[in-house]
């Protein structure tokens, strides 16, 4: 091989290594632009930009604002809750955060219960902006705006009332429960007027703050209830009369004698919540009352009963006679 062939060869090799260069760069250059586009935006709707946006929230960065916002917006529901949760954290440092948990309720960005317990703990900054969701057209907005409200003794003065006339029986059942920690003879009243309310969830409430207010004066009141078509009213009516303890005898005892077998049963089942049952075994001062209340409790009350005073066991617990005795 002489010289200029040599030569030749050597060009060759040199020019390919060349080639192959620029091949490797221009590879790495697009895999790199290809893995850029692959990257998305903090709230885009995927996973990845769901754990953008928590890392804004928690850098407290100047973008988190717009992001979490635009993530709000997401169609995926992992961005959303992870939106909920980081303008949860910021509420405490930004009325803007409040806002975007307003909007997330507001518009049921998120499970209403999730958004409430943010807004909860931020309480009471988020309070002035929940107000006017009280007028939301969506009741379970209303409902959760009710009581996030209620929690206040003022706010629950002012509002609550009006409250208890929602056209949301949830709402108006909300109103009620929120009357139990500041009783006053209003809430009685409001309580004992929606005994009669057409949504069965209202009138368990009902019967529970009435008993809560005053379990003596509610009895004549609730007692009635124990007749409701709704089993859950059925059972609240017979908490409620339980918790008037002896006081409720007189007027559970005529009930003994109700043509409705519902009625008379649970009227038994009562009398041996408040100990009079066990009472009557244990002095045998009155045989007669004790059979009226064994015929009207069936078998299983009656063996109930008779097995604890054989074993000396007081009646506690869960009190098993009622789900069976009552039904």
């Amino acid at each position: 091989m002489d010289g200029q062939t040599t030569a030749a060869i050597a060009c060759a090799v040199a020019a390919g290594c060349w080639v192959v260069g620029g091949a490797t760069v221009l590879l790495s250059g697009l895999r790199a632009t290809r893995a850029a586009s692959r990257t998305p935006p903090p709230g885009d709707g995927s996973p990845a930009g769901a754990e953008r946006s928590r890392e804004l929230a928690d850098s407290d960065g100047p973008e988190a604002r717009a992001v979490l916002f635009q993530g709000l917006r997401s169609g995926e529901p992992e961005v959303r809750r992870a939106c909920v949760t980081a303008l949860g954290r910021l509420g405490q440092r930004h009325d803007w955060a409040i806002d975007g948990l307003i909007e997330a309720l507001a518009e049921r960005r998120d499970t209403p219960a999730r958004v409430a317990v943010q807004l909860d703990r931020l309480a009471p900054r988020a309070d002035t902006r929940l107000l006017p969701l009280l007028g939301h057209p969506n009741g379970v907005v209303r409902y959760y705006a009710a009581r996030l409200l209620a929690r206040e003794d003022e706010a629950r003065r002012r509002l609550v009332p009006d409250l208890t006339r929602d056209p949301s029986p949830q709402v108006r059942a909300a109103a009620l429960e929120a009357m139990q920690p500041a009783p006053t003879g209003g809430a009685l009243r409001r309580a004992l007027q929606l005994l009669d309310d057409p949504h069965p969830a209202v009138r368990v409430q009902a019967c529970l703050t009435a008993s809560a207010i005053s379990a003596a004066g509610s009895t004549p009141f609730v007692a009635p209830l124990l007749s409701d078509p709704s089993w859950e009213v059925r059972n609240a009516a017979r908490e409620a009369l339980v918790r008037a303890g002896r006081g409720a005898t007189p007027v559970v005892l005529p009930l003994l004698e109700d043509e409705s077998d519902d009625v008379r049963s649970l009227a038994a089942v009562v009398l041996q919540d408040v100990g009079l049952v066990d009472d009557l075994l244990a002095s045998a001062e009155d045989p007669a009352l004790l059979e009226r209340i064994f015929t009207a409790g069936g078998r299983r009350l009656r063996a109930l009963a008779e097995d604890r005073a054989r074993e000396r066991r007081p009646l506690v617990g869960s009190r098993p006679a009622v789900a069976e005795a009552s039904r």
